[in-house]
């Protein structure tokens, strides 16, 4: 499948979720190249899901531990990365996650919804360690 050209949010008012999901991860992508993060990786979303095993359970997901799109490299060290449209993610999964594993977040949200955007979409990131 082939993503959505970014132009096509310029022309088009309503995009459906996986055009608006897939337009949204290339402007995150590209704002994270643009920043010197690397080797940049989104998990395809289909209809199937992972397996993922632990040691007193097993369950299926979506993303990476039903809260990460991705991963990156920047300044020597890996990062999850999480993309939302026109919204952040809630703290409280990521900030539980990070009490019990020691890793770099990066919650991206790309939006047109805020004054400082006027209408265009822009990207923001917020880091947690």
């Amino acid at each position: 499948m082939r993503a959505t050209p970014l132009f096509f949010l310029k022309w088009r008012k309503k995009l459906n979720n996986r055009e608006r999901m897939r337009a949204s991860n290339k402007l995150a992508v590209n704002h994270l190249l643009k920043n010197g993060y690397d080797d940049i990786w989104l998990k395809p979303h289909s209809a199937r899901n992972d397996m993922v095993y632990c040691q007193d359970r097993k369950y299926l997901a979506t993303d990476l531990w039903n809260l990460f799109d991705g991963i990156c490299f920047g300044e020597n060290r890996a990062y999850y990365i999480q993309v939302k449209t026109n919204a952040w993610a809630a703290e409280e999964p990521i900030l539980k996650f990070l009490k019990t594993h020691s890793v770099n977040v990066i919650v991206v949200n790309v939006t047109n919804k805020l004054k400082s955007c006027k209408g265009k979409y822009k990207v923001f990131t917020r880091e947690y360690q």
